[in-house]
């Protein structure tokens, strides 16, 4: 048997040569195309219901998976200096390329009536940074119940910011550029004013997962 099979490979090497070059070339082309995938799979299956729970609150409410948060804990949130750069930090992560919008303190807005229209117009308790008037500016907010609970916490000193990230961006690799950007903004703010920065959101949380699984060793 074995015998056969050998002069069989003898007399058909050339054909057999060119063939496993041909499979080899073939498989090496294909492999040479593997991307890694930043796309999001979940791992709930689709007749689960709370997935379709799930699905349906996107579709009345819209998508949060492109919303990353920031918080801190700090007494010295309304003081000139701290808020003044903390205005700054906003105007900073704005600018990050694929970053749509921020959420905060400094960019919050009141609902006034217009006396010509009789319709509500949007208006902002703030202008932009530096500011004179912050003690103004404190009890415009406070003043605004809405935002209680959502962007601030008066019961524990906490404030929060939410940073809104184009949703394209995300299923790519410049998400990582954007969050490291992101945090390294925060961190820097962080050490400045010696308060610890929090941050979360499914941006980050898969970031951080896709590091934790390219990690040698993992």
């Amino acid at each position: 048997m074995w015998h056969k099979i050998a002069a069989f490979i003898i007399k058909y090497r050339i054909i057999l040569l060119i063939a496993l070059l041909a499979d080899t070339g073939y498989m090496a082309y294909h492999a040479a195309q593997v991307k890694i995938s930043y796309e999001f799979t979940s791992a709930v299956p689709t007749d689960n219901p709370k997935y379709i729970e799930y699905q349906n609150f996107r579709k009345q409410f819209g998508e949060d998976g492109n919303l990353m948060v920031i918080g801190m804990q700090t007494k010295e949130f309304f003081t000139p200096s701290f808020f003044n750069d903390y205005a700054l930090l906003i105007d900073s992560l704005d600018s990050i390329k694929n970053v749509e919008n921020v959420l905060s303190i400094p960019g919050a807005i009141n609902l006034v009536k217009d006396t010509i229209t009789q319709q509500l117009k949007p208006v902002a308790i703030a202008g932009k940074p530096p500011y004179s008037n912050v003690d103004s500016i404190k009890q415009a907010f406070l003043g605004l119940p809405f935002y209680k609970g959502f962007l601030y916490n008066p019961g524990t000193d906490a404030y929060m910011m939410a940073v809104r990230i184009n949703r394209e961006v995300l299923n790519t690799k410049d998400r990582a550029g954007v969050i490291n950007k992101i945090l390294e903004m925060g961190n820097a703010f962080g050490e400045k004013h010696h308060v610890e920065m929090h941050y979360s959101g499914l941006p980050l949380i898969r970031t951080q997962t896709e590091r934790l699984c390219l990690a040698p060793g993992t």
